[in-house]
């Protein structure tokens, strides 16, 4: 018989991994005046290839601050909570309250992203960063439903 209680930590592997890919993956570019401005966060962080002088956009890395932002910084704390979790799980460190960092965990790769790409997204575009990060959201709280309730005897 397969015990899913004891793989709870590759679930949280998996769902860290996902979400550093959708924070690495742009969610969507938009055409300034006949450039086109690469957007990651639904807008958060942005960059320019070339000098848009009459937007008021310079070449390279700019931010624009917002939701996105809060994102960026939840999911990053999100992703240390389920690496050092899973990892130390891995290698037999028993935690009392694993579950609830996986369910909160889960809910903040959830909404947040959602939130996101409803008031800040970029048009016309496919948030395929802000997927993996719902996906790694859904994998944390499966995580903690595996660890809650299955397996318990």
């Amino acid at each position: 018989m397969v015990d899913l209680k004891k793989d709870t930590w590759l679930y949280a592997l998996v769902a860290a991994i996902l979400a550093i890919i959708g924070i690495l993956v742009p969610w969507g570019s938009l055409e300034v005046l006949g450039e086109t401005v690469y957007s990651w966060l639904g807008g958060s962080v942005n960059y320019a290839g070339a000098d848009i002088p009459l937007a008021g956009i310079t070449e390279g890395w700019f931010g624009v601050g917002g939701l996105g932002i809060w994102t960026l910084g939840l999911t990053m704390f999100s992703i240390a909570i389920l690496l050092v979790y899973s990892i130390n799980t891995w290698k037999g460190k028993e935690f009392k309250w694993d579950w609830l960092m996986y369910i909160l965990t889960g809910i903040v790769l959830l909404i947040f992203p959602i939130l996101t790409m409803a008031l800040e997204g970029v048009e016309d575009a496919f948030p395929i960063g802000g997927i993996f990060i719902i996906i790694s959201g859904v994998l944390a709280i499966t995580a903690f439903v595996i660890d809650k309730f299955i397996g318990r005897e």
